[in-house]
């Protein structure tokens, strides 16, 4: 059964419009430092308490501790939490940078709660090498993937890094059995021509009642609204550089001369 949206919306509005949702960044945070600038001269109750990453950070210059020091210095209150995306896993140092993060909060295969809300995250992308639903996966989790055998990476090899941004079926499945009241995807799910049937029953094993996802560059929103009674939930995108509160409102778009990346 879908749970009540307008309810839970009234019921915890001031959690929700301090959870902001960014899009992919792509090593871009001018956006964000705008907006918190611009929310923290509205007074101090506009700030976030959390931002949240929904992947595709894609840094591999320096670790992202050093990236939100200064974020830290200048708006110690305000917490982030984060997703990995499929560039995220690019190469090891995409990986190990965004994963050297301070306390920033990792949300991938966990269900977590930020200030009331509890947020369970999937973070990655489908590789038709390990997994793409309908299918069966060919493996079940990142260690199978990785652990193929004494002969499979040998003179020095390692895996191909991008092993560590495939979303496998154990993740889904150990979050399908919990609770939730927001899902975050880097994949989008059903609602989008490029989503997964995966994600949208997940958020209904979760019992979400909304769910963010990033990745696509698009902002389908008001057409995923008209399908909100056939998924169970209510699916908002969040575009290239941009950010949406937690009931679903627009925040902040990209900086000049970004709109148009692709």
């Amino acid at each position: 059964m879908m749970r009540d949206i307008e309810a839970f919306d009234h019921e915890h509005a001031q959690a929700l419009r301090a959870m902001w949702f960014l899009g992919d960044v792509h090593a871009e945070f001018r956006h964000i430092v705008t907006a918190l600038i611009a929310a923290s001269q509205s007074g101090a109750d506009a700030l976030p308490r959390w931002l949240v990453f929904l992947g595709d950070i894609e840094i591999d210059h320096k670790p992202f501790r050093e990236i939100l020091a200064p974020l830290k210095q200048h708006f110690p209150t305000v917490k982030v939490a984060f997703i990995y995306g499929n560039h995220d896993a690019d190469t090891y140092e995409h990986w190990n940078c965004l994963h050297d993060c301070g306390d920033a909060v990792p949300l991938h295969g966990r269900v977590t709660d930020l200030d009331g809300i509890k947020v369970a995250g999937i973070g990655g992308n489908f590789l038709g090498r390990i997994w793409a639903p309908p299918s069966e996966p060919l493996f079940r989790n990142k260690h199978k993937a990785i652990n193929q055998g004494k002969f499979q990476w040998r003179d020095g090899q390692r895996p191909n890094p991008a092993l560590n941004g495939a979303i496998y079926p154990d993740d889904v499945a150990t979050l399908a059995k919990q609770r939730a009241d927001i899902l975050i995807t880097h994949e989008p799910p059903s609602c989008h021509h490029h989503g997964w049937e995966a994600f949208s029953q997940l958020a209904r094993d979760l019992r979400v009642v909304r769910s963010f996802h990033g990745h696509t560059h698009d902002d389908l929103s008001d057409k995923y609204a008209l399908k909100r009674h056939e998924l169970g939930f209510d699916a908002r995108a969040v575009n290239f550089c941009s950010i949406k509160n937690g009931l679903g409102e627009f925040v902040a778009g990209p900086p000049p001369g970004k709109e148009d990346w692709s």
